[in-house]
C-alpha cells in the first residue's frame, strides 16, 4: 500500500466520490459506500435492539444478508465488526490522530470518497467512560 494520498486528491475524492470498483486489490474492488451504509444502519438497529458488542459481527452479517448484500459486501461488513480486523483508534478518544488495523481498508474508503464509517473502541469493563 502506498504511504497515503496528497490532500488535494483526498479533497477531490470527497467532492467527487467514486462508486465504481477498481481491480488493484480486494479492498478496492467493491462498493464501500453501500458497505458503510449497511454498517451504520446495522449499528443503529443493533443499539435499539440491545445487541451486545461481542455479537455485533454476527448481527451485522445477518443484517447484510437480509438486505441482499453481495458476498464481497458481507465480507467487508463482517470485517468492520470483527475485533481482530476492525478499525480501532489509537490512544485517547479525543486525542487520537491515527488508528490501529484497517489502514488499507480505510485508504480504499477514502479513495472512494466515503465520509463516515464505524470504528471499534475497546474499553475495559472497569474503566471510566471518556
Amino acid at each position: 500500500m502506498s504511504s497515503g494520498r496528497p490532500w488535494r486528491l483526498r479533497w477531490v475524492r470527497l467532492a467527487l466520490p467514486r462508486h465504481d470498483a477498481r481491480t488493484c486489490c480486494w479492498y478496492h474492488s467493491g462498493d464501500w459506500h453501500r458497505v458503510n451504509r449497511l454498517a451504520l444502519e446495522a449499528l443503529s438497529r443493533a443499539q435499539r435492539e440491545g445487541v451486545k458488542a461481542k455479537d455485533m459481527a454476527r448481527y451485522a452479517d445477518k443484517y447484510a444478508a437480509a438486505a441482499g448484500a453481495s458476498e464481497w459486501e458481507r465480507d467487508a461488513l463482517f470485517s468492520m465488526y470483527r475485533s481482530s480486523d476492525a478499525v480501532q483508534p489509537s490512544g485517547s478518544r479525543y486525542l487520537s490522530r491515527s488508528y490501529i488495523n484497517g489502514q488499507h481498508r480505510v485508504q480504499a474508503m477514502l479513495d472512494a470518497g466515503v465520509r463516515r464509517t464505524v470504528v471499534l473502541r475497546l474499553t475495559w469493563p472497569d474503566s471510566p467512560a471518556d
